[in-house]
């Protein structure tokens, strides 16, 4: 008998719409080998027809706009306004790295030409240039129903790279998997590619997990999530027989520090910006401020102040789904009822998925006791820490790897200690500013240190891209067993380091 399951509306806790079959171990299986098989074909892919391949994509996904929004609006609450530029992203990102791919400097491309007066000893022939590592794993999150999921970073930078790709869609929005699974496919047969490279499995077991993870045609997994399915994915692939590179952004606390000279210039503009920025997607951003420093004076008092008055006016929407709710709910009640905490709240949401935005309160030397409070709670919270502004580089060296870090200062402040400090926990460090927003753009680096991150790789922006690459140098071949990226005739035009030297000419 088949298993079934449904999108579920978050703001009711209903089931609705189609039944979706729950693939089997075969059905899956079938998956990978189809896809794997595409892998040399795919990899062989010019410069051009790669970009071409990317564009199509991205007209496919654009075509379908209206639609998107209409279901992933009712399968995830998120607001029109948010999905709308949510998929703007994801369009723009595929057109970025179309642009990249199309230049050929993803190919990292060296050549060392022979120099028998080399020292040590005489140079022989020697060329490098990146190549595809194979078929990927892909795990659709499920806070960004575009930007990380179906077509996501994950999966765009894999395609980029020359990578066949199979996703594991979320259940959550399973509707909005499937028609932007569909806009894929149809990108890619536009272009001749076969749409066994882009595989999709569907279903609620775990199981489906393991299957991939475990699979030998698998070469790599891309992760967005949570840390306890990071690290189940990390495990899984190091006990392989071929153990394969996992590439899971786990999320993090992403600290933010208020010295006492910005709160004494600003904390009412900081206090309701630090809300807005912690309660954003009800709070369900692998980059929202989860832990608040602030000095222990008045200018802490008055940050405070504030937090209590705005917070207790703002509401937020429904949390994604069922498990996101209880696992939250079943927090914040075990924190609240810890002693030493003080804890504010704003207005309850008791529909569907809806919960109440909660902040805690707490000395720094009472964290030691409630561990708790040093963790990521996914969902609208986060912690203000108190201590003296003097002992703010002590507590940012306390803490573990984030993936951002941020610190409110004057010109006045002495900050370049704190500074070094966050640089070293974190991938992003921020000044004057939160971390929610995450441009999409060659200088991003959205990975950070453990256990924010497995690896420190980044998985938004360009450079994402080099995950799925790996550097091979061919030493003494004869010019046509070469990839083209290597060829003396330099048939794809792209720019290469010959000597030392960059050329985009012929050898």
């Amino acid at each position: 008998m088949t298993t079934t399951f449904q999108a579920v509306d978050p703001t009711t806790g209903a089931g609705f719409g189609d039944a979706i079959a729950e693939m089997s171990k075969a059905e899956v299986d079938s998956l990978i080998t189809k896809a794997a098989a595409t892998a040399k074909d795919f990899a062989a892919t010019s410069p051009a027809k790669r970009a071409a391949i990317l564009r199509a994509i991205a007209a496919q996904v654009e075509a379908s706009r209206e639609k998107l929004i209409e279901v992933t609006m009712r399968e995830t609450a998120l607001p029109n306004g948010r999905l709308t530029g949510e998929l703007s992203r994801t369009v723009f990102q595929l057109e970025q790295f179309a642009k990249m791919v199309e230049s050929g400097t993803h190919y990292q491309a060296v050549i060392d030409l022979p120099d028998a007066n080399w020292v040590p000893a005489a140079r022989p022939d020697i060329r490098k240039a990146n190549q595809a590592l194979g078929l990927v794993g892909i795990f659709a999150a499920s806070n960004f129903p575009f930007a990380f999921s179906v077509i996501g970073g994950d999966s765009a930078s894999a395609l980029a790279a020359g990578c066949p790709v199979v996703v594991k869609a979320h259940p959550s929005h399973p509707n909005t998997c499937r028609i932007i699974h569909e806009a894929v496919v149809a990108g890619l047969v536009s272009e001749g590619i076969s749409a066994d490279a882009f595989g999709m499995a569907e279903g609620l077991n775990p199981e489906i997990t393991h299957w991939i993870a475990t699979a030998p045609a698998v070469t790599a997994i891309g992760f967005t999530g949570s840390g306890m399915v990071g690290k189940i994915l990390i495990d899984i692939c190091a006990k392989r027989a071929n153990p394969i590179p996992v590439f899971a952004e786990m999320g993090s606390l992403n600290p933010v520090f208020f010295t006492p000279n910005v709160l004494s210039e600003k904390a009412v503009d900081l206090a309701k910006a630090a809300m807005d920025s912690a309660l954003l997607g009800s709070g369900q951003f692998c980059t929202k401020p989860g832990i608040l420093v602030i000095p222990s004076d008045a200018t802490g008092d008055a940050f405070l102040t504030e937090v209590e008055s705005y917070l207790a006016t703002l509401a937020v929407a429904p949390l994604l789904n069922k498990g996101i709710a209880d696992r939250f709910g079943s927090a914040i009640s075990k924190l609240a009822s810890a002693g030493g905490i003080k804890v504010l709240t704003g207005k309850p949401s008791d529909a569907g998925f809806g919960v109440t935005p909660t902040v805690f309160i707490v000395d720094w030397k009472d964290t030691k006791a409630n561990h708790e409070l040093l963790e990521e709670h996914f969902g609208p919270t986060t912690v203000i820490i108190r201590t003296d502004y003097s002992n703010f580089t002590a507590v940012a060296s306390a803490m573990e790897g984030q993936l951002t870090t941020a610190v409110h200062a004057t010109g006045a402040d002495q900050i370049s200690d704190l500074v070094d400090v966050l640089a070293n926990r974190s991938g992003r460090v921020i000044m004057n500013g939160f971390p929610t927003a995450v441009a999409v753009t060659a200088a991003m680096q959205h990975g950070g240190q453990w256990p924010a991150s497995s690896s420190q790789t980044t998985s938004v922006g360009l450079d994402s891209i080099y995950r799925f690459l790996r550097a091979v140098a061919h030493q003494n071949f004869r010019d046509d067993l070469l990839p083209p990226a290597l060829q003396s005739a330099n048939p794809w035009k792209i720019s290469r380091s010959v000597n030392g030297e960059v050329s985009k000419g012929a050898l």
